[in-house]
């Protein structure tokens, strides 16, 4: 009888290690994914968490829906692509950095692609023009103004003159088309201006960070 009542003993208390390691297991694996959890919101934050929700862009955007977003949106982001462009363009031949040349390929690219894809689909949609010869829509007047007036300011720099100007004010060009680009996710009527509005605000949220980290590198 003593001898039955050891091995009762010795079984529960085998059981209950086994319990104790499942659960400490267990609550291991919760830990783990909640911590990756933690961080891929932590990661999604800073990707879409430098938008400027007091700016006059985000306000005026934020309150377009549908077609009204869209059109306003690519009549200005057109010619605000361009504007970058024109700046990246500049960086090229005058930077005197190779990860601030590289950069500035990288959005002469990206964005020159982009510019395409925005007037194709105001043809597509009978939207009206608003660059090139056939321009119709004058609504981005304001905006080629303030693009030009930016390229302007980094024309003749050179050097680290020209390098800090320029991560200056393509953080500042960056910021604002994060503001404009914020709402369309859920105000653009069309998938394609959600999914470009989307990449914009991921691409150009990524690009402020290494610029900024750059500034501090640099000294400037």
């Amino acid at each position: 009888m003593k001898k039955n009542n050891v091995i009762i003993v010795a079984i529960v208390a085998v059981v209950a290690i086994a319990g104790i390691s499942t659960y400490a297991l267990s609550k291991n694996d919760t830990e783990t994914m909640d911590d990756k959890m933690m961080s891929n919101k932590s990661s999604q934050q800073s990707v879409a968490g430098t938008v400027d929700k007091n700016s006059s862009e985000y306000k005026m955007y934020s309150e377009l829906k549908g077609e009204d977003y869209d059109r306003t949106f690519m009549a200005n982001m057109i010619v605000h692509h361009q504007g970058a462009v024109d700046m990246a363009n500049l960086a090229l031949a005058s930077a005197k950095h190779q990860e601030l040349k590289d950069m500035a390929n990288n959005i002469v690219s990206a964005q020159t692609k982009e510019i395409s894809d925005m007037e194709s689909w105001q043809k597509t949609w009978g939207y009206p023009a608003s660059s090139g010869a056939m321009m119709e829509d004058h609504s981005s007047m304001g905006m080629m103004n303030d693009m030009a007036g930016m390229t302007e300011k980094l024309k003749g720099l050179s050097g680290d003159a020209f390098d800090k100007a320029f991560l200056s004010l393509m953080i500042e060009h960056h910021q604002s088309a994060i503001n404009m680009a914020y709402s369309g996710q859920t105000n653009a009527k069309h998938d394609e201006v959600k999914t470009l509005t989307k990449a914009i605000v991921d691409a150009q949220s990524k690009e402020i960070a290494q610029m900024q980290q750059w500034q501090k590198d640099w000294g400037y």
